[in-house]
């Protein structure tokens, strides 16, 4: 969009040669236009065409109009955001020197008026974020020398018109949030040697990807996700040599991952999470791809071990491997990779001590290892080596030992999982300086003393899950200061002593387990009316 601005102002300060051969139209032909437009709204919030854009005064001087400098002809049409509702005169089609015509963020319904192919000029359409219905006009494939097509978030259905694709001049096509079906055509990118960013996301698309997509040679954005599509993910998209970010999540997706896609040097951005993706990852996966920072490629069927090559990507911000069949140790090398955020591979086969050992990267601030087979202890010095850790979820592995006071370092954690392990010892006092903590699940482990009653000083907790252990004592009456507490499972312990009446006047509560101790006192009863 920044290119046609500046096209834009160039001119509105001077007529660019080609224009001098134009006829001379009567500016009349606009006016009518615009002010069938006008007579089309019918909520305009701000007052703008009744204020400004009144007949008498001239319409180059209205709001959201730019005209040329030379012809007084309307180039450019800029309303958006302004909170209109209406539907689109079809006299729009009649603004035969429009460049740019931008209705985005507003609230326009009907259909796009297939007028709009008289346009011949057009470069930019933008009517994205609106309540649009019915097809993309067929007719838009004469639309010869547009760049710029956003119709995203709107309600159109329909295949996308396939003549579409044989503008040579687009450069940037984004029609996510939709309900468009059909298929993407086996040549789509035959014709579109100038195409930088394609997003069809969020969309009811099907049948396989086209591999003539590698003929798009400038494309940097590539997004398919959220669609049908099924059949494997062509090799040849291992040909985008610009490709920057590339999105095939949450469809049908079979086959391997192509290897070929790791060669991409310019790839920062790779997802195909949510599809049925075999094979393993390969060993040499981040030596030509040293820009990579988002890796998803989670809920698939992928087997096999973590390359240590991996620590290849340095630039490596997010990686999520979880819900697949991965086996293996979590290789030392990935120790290096300095710039790691998130480190999500819940659920596979991994084994192996906890990769604290030789994790000191800084930056870590979601790790994810549940449902593996680790085994070993939580270091003393966990925080030490991660102090920006705001995410900590170990659940059901074979970790024991006790649970290390230094956690409480650990200041900006928001939840601590541990659930179903061998840990033991009590619950460190220290925990109660974590004072963002939002979720604590402790349960199923071999926990024993007290429940500390510095638990109280976390008064922002919101699930505190302490069941199935082996804690004694009381229930302290300082959670009574957790005034946004919404879920309390102390069940399956040793607890004694009466059942604090402060517990059911928790307004926030929702959930209560207390059974399985021997505690005593009356459960007050509940109007359920």
């Amino acid at each position: 969009m920044g290119k046609i601005k500046i096209f834009l102002l160039f001119l509105s300060l001077y007529c660019l040669g080609p224009c001098a051969a134009i006829p001379i139209i009567s500016s009349s032909t606009d006016e009518s236009a615009l002010l069938a437009f006008k007579a089309k709204i019918t909520r305009d919030p701000y007052n703008i065409f009744k204020k400004n854009w009144t007949a008498g005064t001239p319409f180059c001087s209205w709001i959201g109009i730019i005209c040329s400098h030379r012809h007084q002809r309307v180039m450019a049409l800029n309303l958006s955001s302004k909170g209109l509702k209406g539907t689109i005169a079809k006299e729009v089609g009649n603004l035969s020197f429009l460049i740019s015509l931008d209705i985005s963020n507003n609230n326009f319904q009907g259909h796009v008026p297939d007028e709009l192919v008289h346009l011949h000029r057009l470069r930019g359409l933008y009517m994205q974020l609106n309540e649009l219905s019915g097809q993309i006009p067929g007719s838009f494939g004469f639309l010869n020398r547009i760049q710029e097509l956003f119709l995203y978030n709107n309600s159109l259905t329909g295949p996308i018109p396939p003549a579409i694709f044989n503008i040579s001049s687009f450069q940037v096509i984004d029609l996510k949030y939709n309900f468009l079906g059909g298929s993407l055509p086996m040549d789509i990118c035959n014709n579109l040697p100038n195409l930088e960013s394609f997003n069809v996301s969020h969309n009811q698309l099907g049948g396989q990807i086209p591999e003539s997509f590698s003929r798009c040679s400038e494309i940097k954005f590539l997004d398919l996700s959220c669609n049908e599509f099924t059949g494997s993910i062509p090799g040849k998209l291992g040909n985008l040599s610009k490709l920057e970010q590339l999105y095939l999540g949450n469809n049908s997706l079979t086959g391997e991952l192509p290897s070929t896609i790791f060669n991409i040097s310019s790839l920062t951005n790779l997802e195909a999470a949510y599809n049925t993706i075999s094979g393993s990852l390969p060993h040499d996966i981040c030596k030509k791809t040293p820009r990579l920072e988002i890796l998803y490629i989670f809920a698939n069927q992928l087997g096999g071990q973590i390359a240590s090559s991996i620590s290849g990507c340095r630039s490596l911000k997010q990686l999520s491997l979880a819900f697949n069949n991965i086996s293996g140790v979590i290789p030392a090398e990935m120790g290096n990779m300095s710039a790691l955020q998130i480190l999500h591979l819940i659920s596979n086969n991994l084994t192996g001590e906890l990769p604290f050992n030789f994790f000191n990267i800084s930056s870590l601030t979601k790790i994810v290892l549940g449902y593996n087979r680790f085994t070993g202890n939580l270091p003393e010095d966990l925080c030490f080596r991660h102090p920006n850790l705001e995410f900590l979820e170990i659940e059901s592995n074979q970790i024991f030992g006790n649970i290390p006071s230094s956690i409480s370092l650990c200041s900006a954690l928001s939840t601590i999982a541990l659930t179903t392990n061998y840990l033991t010892g009590g619950i460190p006092p220290q925990i109660g300086n974590i004072t963002g903590l939002q979720n604590l699940y402790l349960s199923e482990n071999n926990l024993t003393g007290s429940i500390p009653a510095e638990i109280g000083n976390i008064t922002g907790l919101q699930y505190l899950v302490l069941g199935d252990n082996n804690l004694t004592g009381g229930i302290p009456a300082e959670i009574a200061n957790i005034t946004g507490l919404q879920y309390l499972n102390l069940s399956n312990n040793s607890l004694t002593g009466e059942i604090p009446p402060f517990i059911f006047h928790i307004s926030t509560l929702q959930e209560l387990h207390l059974s399985g101790n021997q505690l005593s006192g009356n459960v007050p009863s509940f109007d359920e009316s």
